[in-house]
């Protein structure tokens, strides 16, 4: 039961998170080529980052919502529609441990989108996600109904141009790749998700961030003028935590990244950019209670955790470092990533923890764009546990491997719409707390478009 509930786990990670990512509501807006702003859709290359930096402007009169035409309306639509094959192995019967495999037709979710500009130097974005509880691919649908998964507005060159701007409310952090628009489909960056044994998110008071998620707080970032040198700093709450702290902000975590990239004039490598980031969160390690009065000849009651009554914050902290080289040209290039992860918590945030619990990950993923329409993507990564905060616990419990290949085409690249095949396979590892070995493999053949 414990392998299956590991592979399940992870393959819905894999699938469900979020992908809002390039829509054609931009190049409506703008005149511009779809191409103009991404390296592949929905990837953005420079010239989009920079775009979205300035909070969807290219600071000439087309910006302002009044300049614009009065036929543009900045909303957008996008879902991924096809065939999923799902194989794992080492799944737990009655009757022993077996392979399982399943091959279904559906779709994995809807985007509904809308960002844009609400004056000179505001700008907005708003991704709604509604419940989809028949999409029919294995694990789909939103069983949390609909949501907000995101909702911010900008204020952009406060005070000095580029360099401060701000994002207020639900925001993606700025990450070494983007995995809102991620190019591969059946598997997330495990990295942006993965928690430590005993860390399990809500359950207790358990430690519950995942960068890859949006997060409601304050951003405040600045770049240069073409966004060669880039930094971010957030200060969120933790996202879905069971209990808050009694602060003036709950549960506080703070996220900073910095980036900077130099072109070179070589045949071989075209660019290079390298950054840092890290995150310092605080959690509660205890909550008070407040337990019923016992009905006579009832059960014993359950005590009942009050919010904003957490104490004894505990720190937990995340780390890392990257490196993106972009061979043969910046406009058709080979981009090689190498993303290297730590994280460590408070032992008094972790079931039975003794000791406080660390672990190390990377991913390397390399992307040919052979052209603005065909892609190539290989990713690998790796997450090694190295200190349980339960030393009980069999060390490489829970420890991770994961690989996947992709083909994207995008055959449809307008102003209107877009759309893209996509072959992709990955294979899955989660070492179980037995020692064992189940793998999980995902295909997908499916049509990702976006109106």
């Amino acid at each position: 039961m414990i392998r299956t509930t590991y592979v399940v786990a992870f393959i819905g990670l894999g699938l469900f998170s979020p992908v809002v990512g390039a829509v054609p509501l931009f190049a409506r807006k703008t005149g511009l080529a779809c191409s103009g702003c991404h390296e592949v859709w929905p990837r953005l290359n420079d010239f989009g980052q920079n775009f979205r930096d300035r909070g969807y402007r290219l600071k000439r009169d087309r910006d302002a919502p009044v300049e614009q035409d009065p036929s543009y309306f900045p909303l957008s639509f996008r879902t991924t529609a096809g065939y999923q094959w799902l194989r794992q192995t080492l799944v737990a019967t009655d009757t022993g441990t077996i392979t399982a495999q399943t091959g279904t037709f559906g779709f994995t979710g809807l985007d509904v989108w809308s960002a844009g500009t609400l004056g000179d130097r505001i700008s907005y974005a708003i991704t709604y996600t509604p419940g989809l509880g028949g999409a029919g691919f294995q694990l789909a649908g939103n069983p949390g109904g609909s949501d907000l998964e995101s909702a911010w507005i900008g204020f952009h060159d406060v005070g000095i141009e580029n360099w401060i701007n701000f994002r207020v409310g639900k925001h993606a952090l700025d990450l070494p790749i983007d995995e809102h628009r991620q190019i591969t489909l059946t598997s997330a960056y495990n990295v942006y998700h993965f928690h430590p044994q005993g860390s399990t998110p809500a359950a207790n008071n358990n430690v519950t961030f995942e960068p890859g998620n949006n997060q409601a707080g304050v951003e405040m970032y600045g770049h240069s003028d073409l966004s060669r040198v880039r930094y971010s700093v957030s200060l969120i709450n933790e996202r879905d935590s069971v209990i808050f702290s009694n602060n003036a902000i709950s549960n506080p975590i703070v996220w900073g990244h910095l980036t900077a990239e130099h072109y070179l004039e070589n045949r071989i490598l075209a660019n290079v950019k390298g950054g840092v980031f890290g995150a310092v969160g605080w959690h509660p390690a205890g909550v008070s209670t407040l337990t019923p009065a016992p009905t006579p000849g009832g059960p014993t009651p359950t005590p009942t955790q009050l919010q904003g009554t957490g104490f004894s914050n505990k720190n937990h902290y995340t780390y890392g470092a990257e490196l993106h080289l972009q061979f043969l040209s910046v406009v058709n290039p080979f981009t090689l990533s190498t993303v290297v992860w730590g994280n460590s918590q408070d032992k008094s945030l972790i079931v039975n923890g003794t000791q406080d619990a660390k672990w190390r990950g990377f991913f390397v993923e390399g992307v040919y764009t052979y052209n603005p329409r065909l892609s190539l993507i290989g990713r690998y990564e790796r997450i090694r546990t190295t200190q349980q905060g339960d030393p009980t616990q069999f060390q490489p419990n829970g420890d991770l491997t994961s690989v996947t290949g992709a083909i994207r085409h995008t055959f449809e690249l307008t102003s209107r719409t877009e759309a893209a095949l996509q072959l992709e396979l990955t294979r899955r590892r989660v070492i179980a707390a037995d020692g064992s070995l189940p793998d999980s493999y995902i295909g997908f053949i499916v049509f990702d478009f976006t109106m």
